[in-house]
């Protein structure tokens, strides 16, 4: 386990909570995107909360008003295109099914989860004797270090497994993670050689 990735996770356990083992990881490109209905508006940085607060009232409200129309587009017609749900074969591209499951499943709220993050698209994926969570990298562009944030968070008994290298699909570095739901999503570990590595460890805990 990469010592950087392990003081990562560190950072976030609870008390007496012993952390098993901790993946930097990326989201496969087979992985749909969340459609926008699904997700919160981005946190506005610092600089311009600051400066909205000195815009006059009726202003600030003006353009809140346009960004929630933004943010809520009108729905899509007939021949428009739209962003679909994923179906019951899972969200395939030429890398292959990426997840299967709506986005009510666990893969799904993973996922929205992760977009609503609005981090980086490095990561760390970890198991505890007590749960997973996921992190997202939000650092600043200005910052030199860091800054790690949870986005999710199940119990140890809502994932089922954490397959490496799951057969019929040959992404380097591919983990499949199963809900006890049915659902499941797959990521990519980095480096590719820590998949089975953090895999055995994850049932090893059990």
């Amino acid at each position: 386990m990469n010592q950087a990735t392990r003081e990562q996770a560190q950072h976030f356990l609870r008390q007496d909570e012993r952390l098993v083992a901790a993946c930097a990881f990326e989201l496969d490109p087979g992985v749909p995107y969340p459609p926008e209905s699904l997700l919160a508006p981005p946190e506005p940085p610092a600089l311009s909360r600051r400066i909205e607060a000195r815009i006059p009232r009726p202003l600030r409200q003006f353009v809140h008003a346009r960004a929630a129309d933004a943010h809520h587009p009108r729905p899509a017609a007939a021949g428009d295109s739209a962003v679909r749900r994923p179906d019951a074969a899972g969200s395939r591209t030429p890398h292959g099914a990426g997840m299967e499951g709506g986005w009510e499943s666990a893969a799904g709220r993973f996922l929205v989860s992760r977009a609503n993050a609005h981090g980086s698209a490095g990561g760390v994926l970890a198991v505890t004797d007590r749960r997973w969570f996921a992190l997202a990298d939000v650092t600043p562009l200005w910052r030199s270090t860091p800054v790690m944030r949870e986005f999710w968070e199940v119990p140890r008994q809502a994932v089922s497994a954490l397959r490496a290298g799951p057969r019929g699909t040959a992404q380097t570095g591919r983990m499949d993670i199963e809900f006890t739901d049915g659902s499941w999503v797959a990521v990519l570990a980095v480096p590719a050689s820590a998949a089975r590595p953090f895999a055995e460890a994850s049932v090893y805990h059990r």
